[in-house]
């Protein structure tokens, strides 16, 4: 298993995890080399390249492992460097974040919409970066009519989240028949076995969702989906997620609920590759709108769909809003997401 280091050119060395032990777990341990000899592409180890020949330029781009170098030493091994890629040296030393703002900036006003590029970078013969731009193509939407500008002067009634940033998943205007929401407060008072048992609940009424485009569900729970951790969120598997139309991590904290969001993390490609949106949902920042009580207060349609599984009502709701007019509309450009109801 292996991980992608995710990027904001806007905060850079933010990351969605939780001390050196997140971040050596959730970092790239292995790269792609070009063996001449053999004329072929190669899978390796970074700690295998690292034994034959350290890559010049290495403290741009990894950092030592100092702590699990001084468990080395603990043992009494022959002592040796241990490298984490995180690319925190290149984003703070070098010119990349500014050009890449440059670049995207640049594509964004020729194509009159926010676009999705592949490029390389290297280091020419002055020891500067040089960034190649291979592809460039506008980010699709997702939904219907995404063409619609964003809802304005909604009454506060009508809205059940609103908030900037923190979405993945580019333009949407997607209606939403069918929310299956997880509780914060009532799932923080669960034993640990009942947390899973939340867990293979949802991938029971995800699997009852037949078709993705004709009921569109809005999966919302507390912190990390797909942690391995219940104590951090949801453990689900991505099987078990992957007829959901749109999934929201819900920071909150009380009793022993750690609010540390994966910003899609866990199953970021598969997120990427079904077209499942996500956000992030902070209610207590400012500015940030979530409508918890008006969750709560509609009918529970779990008993009905899931009878053996009722002892868990008073944690995972499922609501019919197939009347309601209930819409999730973002916009890339302005960062705004706001999910509210049309009728």
């Amino acid at each position: 298993i292996d991980y992608p280091r995710i990027i904001a050119v806007d905060d850079p060395l933010v990351k969605p995890l939780a001390g050196m032990k997140d971040i050596r777990k959730f970092s790239q341990h292995f790269v792609d080399i070009l063996n001449l000899k053999k004329n072929m592409i190669e899978t390796t180890s970074i700690m295998s390249l690292m034994e034959k020949e350290v890559p010049k330029n290495i403290e741009l781009v990894a950092i030592r492992d100092t702590e699990a170098e001084q468990g080395i030493r603990d043992m009494s091994l022959p002592e040796k460097r241990i490298w984490i890629l995180t690319f925190d040296p290149f984003l703070t030393t070098t010119p990349f974040i500014d050009m890449m703002k440059s670049i995207l900036a640049t594509l964004e006003k020729t194509y009159r919409q926010p676009v999705d590029i592949e490029f390389t970078v290297n280091f020419n013969q002055s020891g500067e970066i040089q960034i190649n731009l291979l592809q460039c193509r506008p980010f699709q939407t997702i939904g219907f009519a995404s063409n619609l500008p964003l809802p304005e002067h909604l009454s506060k009634e009508r809205v059940i989240i609103k908030m900037e940033g923190n979405f993945m998943g580019g333009n949407i205007s997607q209606p939403i028949s069918q929310v299956i929401f997880v509780d914060p407060e009532s799932y923080t008072t669960l034993t640990r076995s009942e947390k899973y048992s939340v867990a293979r609940l949802i991938g029971k009424l995800n699997r009852m969702i037949s078709d993705r485009k004709k009921t569109p569900t809005l999966l919302l729970g507390p912190g990390r989906w797909g942690t391995q951790t219940p104590a951090m969120g949801v453990p689900v598997h991505f099987a078990e997620i992957n007829h959901i139309a749109a999934i929201a991590e819900i920071s909150y904290q009380d009793g022993n609920l750690i609010p540390d969001l994966s910003f899609g993390s866990h199953f970021f490609h598969d997120l990427i590759e079904t077209r499942i949106f996500y956000l992030a949902v902070y209610p207590e920042r400012s500015g940030v709108i979530f409508n918890r009580q008006w969750l709560l207060d509609l009918p529970n349609l779990l008993e009905r769909m899931s009878p053996t599984d009722s002892r868990l009502a008073h944690v995972v709701k499922v609501i019919d809003t197939s009347k309601a007019g209930l819409f999730i509309y973002s916009d890339v450009t302005s960062q705004r997401v706001v999910c509210y109801l049309s009728k």
